[in-house]
């Protein structure tokens, strides 16, 4: 195998090929640990949030061809302390979300690693008019036009609401649930 260099803190690791050709098409991956290469480990669910991340390149966020999310980088990280061990893993995604609009609009989501698969659980979108916060299925708008801001599910949201969380949410996987094993 290849190996791809990434620095792990204090060290260097090698990424499978998946993941290297991932990381050549505008996706950042950055590991953050010596433990790539356990079979089922780190080196597994980086992979499989990569996956994640080259799908997301495929969105479309609005009628416009090139608006997509672009500038994808993502991490693997260990997990909190005070996950008791119910979370093996978790990861970010931040991106830059190509819309028509005099700023650059901005993507953080927050992703745990649980029972064998990844699980979206939230996340914040910046743009120039609004911000979103998401927690898993619920969502917040904070608008620049009304001034106040408004609660509600994604399940109840019109079609009209184009943020690149409700497409990861639902279209990417399932629900915030990745869709494991993927299907050929």
């Amino acid at each position: 195998m290849a190996c791809l260099g990434i620095l792990v803190i204090g060290s260097w690791g090698c990424l499978s090929p998946a993941v290297q050709a991932s990381s050549t098409r505008g996706i950042v991956v950055a590991a953050l640990s010596p433990e790539i290469g356990d079979p089922g480990g780190r080196e597994e669910v980086t992979q499989r949030l990569a996956s994640i991340a080259t799908q997301m390149e495929l969105v479309r966020l609005c009628n416009r061809p090139g608006c997509r999310y672009k500038d994808i980088h993502f991490q693997v990280l260990d997990p909190d302390q005070s996950s008791g061990g119910t979370i093996e893993y978790r990861g970010v995604i931040d991106a830059v979300i190509d819309r028509p609009a005099d700023t650059i609009d901005k993507a953080h989501y927050r992703f745990e690693f649980r029972q064998g698969r990844w699980h979206l659980m939230g996340g914040e979108e910046i743009s120039d008019v609004s911000s979103f916060v998401f927690e898993e299925d619920t969502y917040e708008v904070f608008s620049s036009y009304s001034g106040r801001s408004r609660l509600d599910k994604l399940a109840n949201a019109s079609p009209k609401l184009r943020v690149g969380y409700r497409a990861l949410y639902q279209r990417v996987m399932d629900q915030g649930e990745e869709r494991w094993p993927l299907e050929d």
